[in-house]
């Protein structure tokens, strides 16, 4: 067999066990991935009870722009890794908050390091935010916008249109909240030489006030998050997500003895990573 035959031999293998039986294999390389940087931008509406002075809605919206490095740190037997990511830069805007407020949070925030334990499904484990002070805070909470859009892969070969269901614990000052996640493989495709998965993905999920803070904000359904997940199966990493989450909260200030029912939340998340 010519060298020419050889790689087109070693290239139709790699196909059939990457689609064996029109199934793809989806995982995360957690093994020898190189560096990633990533880009997540996180935006949130706030929309109070209508005002019975001024008979008008109000409004709070914040804005947080990070720029990440991940590394793996430490490849295990077993097919998981420790990884760190570091904050390379901030960028935060709120129109509730002065400029010396959130200068201030994007300074403590960009001395963060997040490492955590991942399989090659995607679960994390024993995230830790190191040097965190802003824990608790839903709009600063980089551990909890990471695990809300990490996709959890089925761990199996799966084919096109089919939904797999995985749940996730994202902890919390107040408690783990379990988040119900659900997604379907929609398209696979090559892009630029590398094989794309399109995944959609939808959550749930309640939020549980924490008893050990003054301001305690908690629902009583379900607050809900649709999006897209665009999975670089070459290279085994996330290459892009988006989504959408709404819900209802109540907002219970403990010192002040107010209650804000029915606050209106929309929440969009977007992740982009290179390597």
């Amino acid at each position: 067999m010519n060298f020419f035959k050889f790689c087109a031999s070693s290239a139709a293998l790699l196909v059939l066990c990457a689609c064996e039986g029109n199934d793809y294999v989806l995982a995360f390389n957690t093994q020898n991935v190189p560096s990633q940087t990533y880009s997540l931008e996180s935006s949130m509406n706030a929309i109070l009870p209508m005002d019975t002075v001024s008979g008008t809605p109000e409004a709070m919206n914040t804005r947080l722009f990070v720029r990440a490095t991940n590394n793996l740190l430490t490849a295990y037997d077993n097919g998981t890794a420790k990884f760190e990511m570091k904050i390379d830069s901030v960028d935060y805007k709120s129109d509730k908050r002065s400029v010396e407020e959130f200068r201030s949070m994007e300074r403590y925030m960009s001395t963060e390091h997040f490492q955590f334990k991942m399989a090659k499904d995607g679960v994390v484990s024993d995230p830790v935010m190191e040097d965190s002070v802003m824990m608790g805070t839903e709009a600063l909470d980089l551990v909890r916008l990471f695990l809300k859009i990490q996709p959890i892969l089925p761990g199996k070969g799966v084919a096109l249109g089919e939904t797999w269901e995985r749940s996730v614990e994202i902890p919390g000052n107040g408690g783990n909240t379990v988040v119900y996640k659900s997604f379907t493989l929609q398209d696979q495709y090559a892009h630029d030489g590398v094989q794309m998965a399109k995944i959609g993905m939808n959550i749930k999920y309640k939020e549980a006030g924490d008893p050990s803070s003054d301001l305690r904000m908690e629902s009583k359904g379900f607050i809900v998050g649709t999006g897209t997940i665009l999975f670089d199966m070459t290279h085994g990493v996330i290459s892009n997500v988006s989504m959408e989450i709404t819900g209802d909260l109540s907002v219970n200030d403990i010192v002040a003895d107010n209650v804000i029912p029915d606050m209106h939340v929309i929440q969009k998340i977007k992740l982009k990573g290179e390597i």
